[in-house]
């Protein structure tokens, strides 16, 4: 593996490459990747074709596509280095969460009967938040909030003084959507297994951002998406479970592809258990394939280091303005991700989000405030971006939050 000194980026044929296929960068700013990356014209055209075959070819059709669904799969298990019957698709991350929730979670009651013990850092994103605390309000889960932080030393510290003897499940960020700091999952995990306690990692950030390998990651969950880092079209989930864990969780729906058709119902011995088969959008699936095939065509080395390239650059042109700006993300690469966050000396939450509201309205500069306890914007460096967007982007910091 190259070093993150030696490694390869993007050179100026492939970022006009990649910009040229992508039509929304002339009209609008678009810093906005963390939320929604833009996918180029051929996944699109992919996805439109597919779709009027999909419609209008009949049950056979279908069935093609529903193969071609399938490949995408497993080549999505392939690039996060897991096995074929470990991945299953959903319709978004938070689906595949709520999928992973049905543990069972009367059986891992202590035996006094209260709730299980959870320890929950204190990055991660809203919704995951809102699923655990619908948990802990129905009774099945206590949260136990410890400190994310990319030195594993303090991450394990904090483990250590929160973990309990009724500890069962540990929820980590690989990439926390506030900041861009990028946690040592393969750290936790262990710590987790040492434990017998049950490791959930939200990769909805990270996958497409750097290689991904589940296998030595050693999680037990881990669920992400294609419609951000990878660049395929919305609706795609992935939802993954380990192998030994499938038999650790309740399928929360019962129809075609969950079961073996016979009697007694048995559901599949895969993590496609938990992936409906019923009528659905194949298509959508299916041109991950397209997706794929236009991020191989660059590379994972060169589009890895042109994010980092673009995160070096921003990172460095807010520590040249202290007076105006705070970065809230760690410094080196590996210890963060193609996205950043920063805070406005003297504004408060409700100014950021008075100032994206007016970009967006006004400007067409598409930016992601941050208001989860960090009164920030969280910036994003996706491998189609370019150093001149950042450029107006301080620009327009100074015209319309600094100057009277």
């Amino acid at each position: 593996m190259k070093s993150l000194d030696s490694m390869q980026s993007m050179d100026a044929n492939d970022i006009a490459r990649a910009r040229n296929a992508i039509p929304l960068l002339g009209q609008t700013l678009y810093l906005n990747t963390g939320s929604s990356g833009l996918p180029a014209q051929p996944v699109v055209e992919k996805l439109a074709e597919l779709t009027r075959t999909c419609e209008l070819g009949g049950l056979q059709a279908y069935s093609e596509i529903s193969q071609l669904a399938t490949q995408a799969r497993n080549r999505l298990a392939k690039f996060v280095g897991a096995r074929d019957d470990e991945l299953a698709f959903t319709t978004n991350a938070t689906h595949s969460l709520n999928s992973a929730m049905w543990l069972r979670w009367n059986a891992m009651r202590p035996a006094h009967g209260k709730p299980v013990d959870v320890l929950f850092s204190d990055h991660e994103y809203p919704v995951t938040d809102m699923i655990f605390r619908y948990l802990e309000q129905t009774g099945k889960a206590h949260l136990i909030r410890y400190e994310l932080s990319s030195d594993w030393a303090e991450v394990e510290a904090s483990l250590n003084a929160h973990v309990t003897d009724e500890t069962r499940v540990l929820v980590a960020s690989h990439v926390d959507c506030n900041t861009g700091l990028r946690a040592n999952v393969q750290a936790i995990s262990a710590w987790c297994r040492q434990r017998n306690i049950i490791s959930y990692i939200d990769g909805a950030q990270a996958v497409g951002q750097f290689p991904i390998d589940l296998h030595r990651i050693g999680c037990d969950l881990y669920i992400s998406n294609g419609h951000k880092w990878l660049y395929g079209p919305k609706g795609v989930g992935l939802l993954y479970v380990q192998k030994n864990f499938l038999d650790q969780l309740d399928p929360p729906l019962v129809g075609a592809g969950t079961v073996e058709w016979g009697n007694p119902i048995k559901f599949v011995d895969a993590a496609s258990r938990f992936e409906l088969a019923a009528t659905r959008p194949v298509q959508v699936f299916a041109a991950m394939n397209a997706a794929l095939d236009w991020y191989e065509s660059f590379g994972m080395c060169k589009i890895e280091g042109r994010m980092r390239e673009l995160s070096d650059y921003f990172k460095q042109r807010v520590l040249e303005q202290p007076e105006r700006y705070k970065l809230i993300c760690p410094l080196p690469w590996e210890q963060s991700s193609a996205m950043a966050s920063i805070q406005f000396t003297g504004k408060t939450i409700k100014e950021v989000g008075a100032f994206t509201s007016r970009m967006f309205n006004e400007r067409k500069a598409v930016l992601r405030p941050v208001s989860e306890g960090f009164d920030a914007v969280r910036m994003s460096m996706a491998y189609y971006n370019v150093e001149d967007e950042y450029e107006q982007f301080f620009e327009l910091c100074e015209k319309y939050m600094f100057r009277n």
